[in-house]
């Protein structure tokens, strides 16, 4: 009996302690549930950062892709660029050195153009105060032979007084030569105000060379002509010059009418 009760207290001990280990590994068992269920959401949530993580890197790989070919084009850009600007900083300093050449054959062009209108000033002058002077022994010339020609038309009227209407009518000529002569010179005062008010004017770097030639052919034209037309002039005077006539007086003197004149220096 002894016997039976010692071991139903061993059964029961032994049952304790197995209710006891079923507990505790029941616990530990709920732990590690509960462990593995955070592991799993855990790694739920990794698998998540690491989907979003490639998609990110995907993205970036694609940014960095596109920001590649952006940098090779920017590249391309730049190194046209560099051609560009060195070619336009060629063609600045050849721009330069032409704006400097043409300024300067500018300079030389507006001197001589200042001297050539100081020299047909200079001329001009001289033709006026020719002229002026030339009128006036014409005037009196034309006076005299009115009142010699008169005197001898009454002692001879059929040959000496039509000597006096030739002589008339010459000198009537050279006087439309005169007032000719005085247009052309007001033609020219005229052309010489118009180049000095545009040399004065106009900036040397807006004239342009072409216009400046034209305009330099142009008064070389014009000189020549001036100059041919004071040739024939002159020409037109020295014939003039060897109009003659002696004339009787009633009293008996004898008058010699003819045209004197000055040469013309075209030099």
């Amino acid at each position: 009996m002894e016997e039976y009760l010692a071991n139903m207290k061993t059964l029961r001990s032994y049952m304790s302690d197995l209710e006891e280990e079923a507990t505790k590994r029941s616990a530990e068992e709920q732990r590690q549930r509960t462990a593995i269920d955070a592991h799993g959401a855990d790694l739920a949530q990794v698998r998540a950062q690491t989907k979003q993580a490639s998609e990110e890197s995907e993205q970036l790989s694609k940014a960095r892709a596109e920001l590649c070919v952006e940098i090779s084009e920017k590249q391309g850009r730049i190194a046209t660029l560099e051609i560009e600007c060195a070619t336009l900083k060629q063609t600045l300093e050849l721009l330069h050195q032409e704006i400097a050449s043409t300024s300067s054959k500018l300079i030389e062009k507006r001197l001589f153009y200042t001297k050539t209108i100081e020299s047909l000033t200079v001329k001009l002058q001289e033709q006026q105060e020719w002229l002026g002077a030339f009128k006036l022994k014409v005037e009196e010339s034309q006076s005299k032979q009115n009142l010699q020609g008169q005197s001898h038309g009454i002692l001879n009227s059929c040959g000496s007084l039509d000597k006096g209407n030739d002589i008339g009518s010459k000198q009537g000529e050279l006087r439309i030569q005169l007032e000719s002569t005085k247009h052309k010179i007001d033609e020219i005062k005229e052309k010489q105000s118009a180049l000095l008010t545009e040399i004065s004017e106009a900036p040397l770097q807006q004239m342009d060379m072409k216009s400046l030639e034209e305009e330099h052919k142009a008064l070389q034209a014009d000189k020549a002509g001036e100059i041919e037309y004071f040739q024939s002039l002159e020409e037109r005077i020295n014939e003039m010059k060897g109009v003659s006539d002696a004339v009787k007086c009633r009293c008996g003197l004898e008058y010699k009418v003819e045209l004197g004149g000055e040469a013309m220096d075209l030099s």
